[in-house]
């Protein structure tokens, strides 16, 4: 009886406010993801008149060739992108952690890493057009001033330059992000094992080995989240970049999609291409916890 009882505890009063103030923002995230989540999953078994037609749209989505040349194109983007951005990231956040040691520089520092993050991705890939436009790009005058090149490279119309020129863009951007949330983790490493290390003769490499990397390894998961979250969603720079091109070079996923709804009208495939890459990220995700723990052991 007593266990019974016991089972059925009522909730104090403060854990009551508690649910209590959480249930509207609870409430609204609900509706707002769990509303176009099944509008997509009806969209993406029906027809343009509303027909069910089964997964005759996903069989059409996976048919198409065009979509594995995106698959290609965002597998090659993402592996320029997030090991660079994360060795920056990772060499600035311990630079500054272990040689800069007035205040007042760390955060001048940590508000020149914020502005590249609040700029829009629109007004970065026009500032990109205007470095590498091969006519007038700023980064063909320099190279042709200072003797490096005699003619001007075509860096949007080259397939690799092409794709590098795009990664280029998102590493100014995002790389920042990293070094933040690095440098963060740094600021929680206990003073007295740095000074234990090195009172026993540790040497960087050491420190950041055994110590430092310890309390870095859960940031490092947060990081490969949210920027494969972002890589898969990345349109707005590399459509004004390149428009996907040359060729299908630089299509990924984000602008794939956006061809097959907005100018191929294709609702159905559009919406099961979009359940296939949500399904797919998150095996991907569930793959990477397992391989970097969020748990410190």
């Amino acid at each position: 009886m007593k266990g019974a009882r016991a089972g059925r505890r009522r909730l104090s009063r403060d854990e009551r406010l508690a649910y209590m103030l959480l249930l509207p923002a609870l409430g609204a995230v609900f509706v707002i993801v769990t509303i176009p989540f099944v509008l997509v999953i009806i969209q993406s078994i029906s027809a343009e008149d509303g027909t069910l037609v089964g997964f005759r749209n996903y069989s059409r989505a996976l048919a198409n060739p065009l979509l594995y040349d995106a698959i290609r194109a965002t597998g090659v983007y993402s592996l320029i992108v997030l090991p660079t951005e994360i060795l920056l990231g990772l060499t600035f956040a311990l630079l500054v952690h272990r040689t800069v040691r007035p205040q007042g520089l760390r955060a001048a520092i940590y508000v020149l890493a914020i502005l590249p993050l609040v700029v829009p991705p629109v007004a970065i890939g026009v500032v990109g057009r205007l470095v590498y436009a091969p006519s007038y790009g700023v980064l063909n005058v320099i190279l042709e001033r200072i003797g490096f090149v005699h003619h001007e490279v075509n860096w949007l119309g080259d397939p690799t330059l092409a794709m590098l020129a795009v990664a280029s863009v998102d590493i100014w951007q995002w790389t920042p992000f990293v070094y933040l949330v690095l440098f963060s983790g740094l600021q929680t490493v206990p003073r007295e094992s740095v000074e234990a290390a090195q009172i026993d003769g540790a040497d960087w490499w050491a420190q950041f080995r055994y110590i430092d990397l310890f309390y870095l390894r859960p940031l490092f998961l947060l990081i490969v989240f949210f920027r494969l979250a972002d890589v898969l969603r990345v349109f707005d720079h590399v459509f004004i970049l390149t428009g996907g091109g040359p060729g299908t070079t630089t299509q990924l996923l984000s602008l794939y999609m956006y061809r097959v709804e907005f100018k191929y009208f294709d609702s159905g495939q559009a919406a099961a291409l979009a359940v296939l890459v949500l399904v797919s990220f998150s095996i991907l995700y569930r793959l990477i916890s397992r391989a970097l723990p969020l748990e410190r052991t």
